[in-house]
């Protein structure tokens, strides 16, 4: 693969993790692009069918061409699975935090210094978490409940 094909991956790759993540874009792309891009994967499955029969065609440029769609719409999805893990992972963590300032201090603390995100509120009888994670979805955690819920665009 080539030095120009390395970077258009690259860009797609990159591109398609911080997407999720803009809502304004992603607005457009659920509405707007994903009959283009129907469309672009049939084209592209069709080009690649044709140039794996035809031997006059390159079958390298038509499997890169074809992989551009799938990588990108893959790289969303990971990009999202990876972050909310992380999310998740960190949330605990404080969860453990609190607990012990809790039983030290008698009461939650008031702020925590949590970045990439989330936040933090506490009250008299508990506390609670809230982030984005893409996609917008959000995702909240309230120490009553002890679970994560997840909030769509429409809920």
């Amino acid at each position: 693969m080539n030095k120009n094909k390395k970077i258009a991956l690259f860009i797609i790759i990159l591109i398609g993790i911080f997407v999720p993540f803009i809502d304004s874009i992603l607005i457009f792309e659920m509405f707007f692009l994903l009959i283009p891009f129907a469309i672009i994967f049939v084209l592209t499955l069709i080009y690649l069918i044709v140039s794996l029969i035809n031997k006059k065609l390159n079958p390298r440029k038509a499997l890169f061409v074809f992989s551009i769609l799938p990588i990108f719409v893959i790289s969303q999805l990971t990009s999202d699975f990876v972050f909310d893990r992380i999310q998740r992972f960190r949330i605990k963590r404080a969860i453990v935090e609190i607990e012990k300032s809790k039983n030290n201090n008698g009461e939650f603390p008031k702020n925590i210094d949590l970045k990439m995100g989330v936040e933090y509120t506490a009250g008299e009888n508990g506390y609670a978490f809230k982030y984005s994670r893409g996609f917008l979805e959000t995702v909240r955690y309230n120490s009553t409940d002890k679970e994560f819920v997840v909030y769509g665009w429409n809920d």
